[in-house]
């Protein structure tokens, strides 16, 4: 659910800010966005805990976040982004770049096909916004760029996020559909009793 609401509030903040984010700071888009950089530590966390991708690409990914979140909380004390100091605009630097790992990541969880079907593909469809957004605002200019943007935030990421908060056992190693692979019931057995096999 964070990832679901943290998405889908960037995404709200971009279509409110609209292009006043390319010129000042707003104070809006930059709660949103801090909600989305939490949301996708917690996509993160999810996919490292589960196996679905190494832990070093995860904890990579957890290091950037952290490094954008830095950014973001400061911009709360400027207006424009040439207040800001030098470090700052070194800092920044970790916004693309976890949004590159983003895309690593997914990459990683198709490959290794720990999730089965569409939600092994998904994550890397949430990560592809980085490839889709550099052309879309080269040739079509920030303005269609904001809501490309926030129509591939809400239809990826946010639905990734309900897919995994309305159905969890998704992503648990050895469980098909909620039950646990390997485990049954016993036959005429009581109070739950359950054999393991093969």
């Amino acid at each position: 659910m964070i990832l679901a609401v943290g998405s889908a509030s960037w995404a709200v903040g971009t279509l409110v800010s609209g292009e006043t984010i390319q010129t000042r700071i707003v104070v809006f888009s930059t709660v949103t966005e801090i909600l989305y950089l939490i949301g996708v530590a917690a996509l993160a966390w999810v996919i490292g805990t589960t196996g679905a991708a190494g832990r070093m690409i995860t904890s990579v990914q957890l290091v950037l976040l952290a490094g954008a979140l830095v950014y973001s909380v400061a911009g709360f004390w400027y207006e424009t982004y040439d207040q800001m100091p030098l470090w700052l605009a070194v800092v920044d630097v970790c916004w693309p770049l976890a949004n590159l790992c983003t895309l690593v990541m997914g990459g990683v969880v198709a490959w290794r096909g720990r999730y089965r079907g569409f939600l092994r593909w998904h994550p890397l469809l949430c990560g592809s916004w980085l490839i889709v957004m550099i052309p879309v605002k080269n040739l079509l200019g920030i303005g269609v760029g904001i809501y490309v943007s926030a129509a591939w935030l809400l239809g990826t990421y946010a639905v990734l996020g309900l897919r995994l908060a309305l159905r969890p056992a998704a992503v648990l190693p050895g469980v098909d559909g909620g039950a646990v692979s390997g485990i049954r019931p016993v036959p005429g057995g009581h109070g739950g009793q359950v054999e393991v096999g093969p």
